[in-house]
C-alpha cells in the first residue's frame, strides 16, 4: 500500500454547518457541509460498518452498501466514494465540485483519490465524533448542528472496532468506547 497520509478532521459545528479537513500526503483541503443537504458524520458511520471485512466491491442490486454518498453545502457537493480491497485497504475518492447557478453545470474544484486502511479511518472517524461529543454534548450537538447526533451508528462502529458483533447491546461498553478518547 502506498504510504500516503490520508487524515480527517472535524473541525467545528455551528448553526446547521459541519467544517472538516481532509489531509491527503501535505495537502489539506477544507470542507463545509450544511445539515440541510447532508448527513456527513452518519455518513462515514455507516459506511465504515458496512465495508468492514471486505476485500472489494459488492455488487449494490444484491448486497447494498453503504459506499457512495454526497456531502453537499449551497452550491457545492462532495462526492465520496470508498471502495474496499484486500487486507483491510480502503480505497478512498472525494470529488468536489461547484455550481455557479442554481440547475447550472458542475464545475471540478479539486479531487482527492487516495488509500488508507480500514482501521487507522475508523479510528479516525470514531476518534473525531467523540472529540466532538466531549465539546458541544448531545444538546450542544442538536443545538449547532440541528440534527441528533448519530449515536446509534457510532456505537455500531465502536464494536467493530473493539471486535465485536456491530448489533452487541451493551450501554456499559458503549460508554466505556467514549470514555477511551478521553
Amino acid at each position: 500500500m502506498d504510504d500516503t497520509r490520508f487524515e480527517l478532521y472535524l473541525t467545528e459545528a455551528r448553526a446547521g454547518w459541519l467544517e472538516a479537513r481532509l489531509v491527503s500526503g501535505d495537502s489539506h483541503y477544507d470542507l463545509s457541509v450544511n445539515s440541510n443537504f447532508s448527513e456527513p458524520i452518519k455518513d462515514l458511520f455507516r459506511c465504515l460498518c458496512d465495508v468492514r471485512g471486505l476485500d472489494a466491491p459488492t455488487d449494490m442490486e444484491v448486497d447494498y452498501r453503504h459506499t457512495e454518498f454526497e456531502w453537499g453545502g449551497e452550491g457545492w457537493l462532495y462526492y465520496w466514494v470508498v471502495t474496499p480491497r484486500p487486507d483491510g485497504v480502503l480505497g478512498i475518492s472525494v470529488d468536489f465540485k461547484g455550481k455557479r447557478e442554481v440547475d447550472g453545470e458542475e464545475y471540478p474544484v479539486w479531487k482527492i483519490e487516495t488509500e488508507t486502511t480500514w482501521e487507522k479511518l475508523a479510528r479516525q472517524v470514531f476518534t473525531q465524533a467523540s472529540e466532538m461529543l466531549w465539546m458541544y454534548g448531545f444538546t450542544g450537538y442538536y443545538a449547532r448542528w440541528q440534527k441528533d447526533f448519530p449515536a446509534g451508528d457510532m456505537m455500531r462502529l465502536g464494536h467493530l472496532l473493539h471486535g465485536q458483533p456491530a448489533d452487541t447491546n451493551d450501554f456499559s461498553r458503549e460508554l466505556g468506547y467514549l470514555a477511551e478518547t478521553r
